[in-house]
């Protein structure tokens, strides 16, 4: 299996999980977003350091699959992505991972100081779970 980063790309942070090439996703890290050159930078720096041979970008789409405004943004940075990365830059809907990942926490009694902290890279894991599990049917 190839080597995997996702990548839930938020207006405030940058939540991280990949795969170490098994079938099984890992959160990784997150990092605070800022302006687009140095989200692509950061990105693409966590991707050599996982030697990632893929990155899963979370695309918002609404429920009746249309896109909304922050999608667009996706699709557009994805762009810049794959003028920078050598691998593949695959889109992967995002829709309420971020609501899943809040569930998770919430049930697992964890502290919202620490929720906001770790949110984003469990959504980032959810996002990438959910990619493979479906890519390997």
């Amino acid at each position: 299996m190839k080597k995997i980063l996702a990548v839930d790309l938020g207006e405030k942070r940058i939540g991280f999980s990949y795969n170490r090439g098994t079938s099984f996703a890992s959160p990784l890290k997150v990092i605070s977003s800022e302006n687009l050159k140095k989200n692509v930078e950061n990105i693409i720096e966590v991707a050599q350091q996982v030697q990632a041979e893929v990155i899963v970008l979370g695309l918002p789409l609404r429920l009746n699959n249309s896109v909304k405004s922050e999608a667009q943004k996706i699709i557009e940075f994805r762009e810049l992505l794959i003028k920078r990365f050598p691998g593949e830059v695959v889109l992967f809907d995002e829709r309420l991972t971020t609501k899943e990942a809040e569930k998770r926490l919430l049930e697992a009694d964890v502290s919202r100081k620490k929720r906001k902290m770790v949110i984003d890279q469990l959504a980032a894991t959810i996002i990438l779970q959910t990619y493979i599990d479906s890519t390997q049917i």
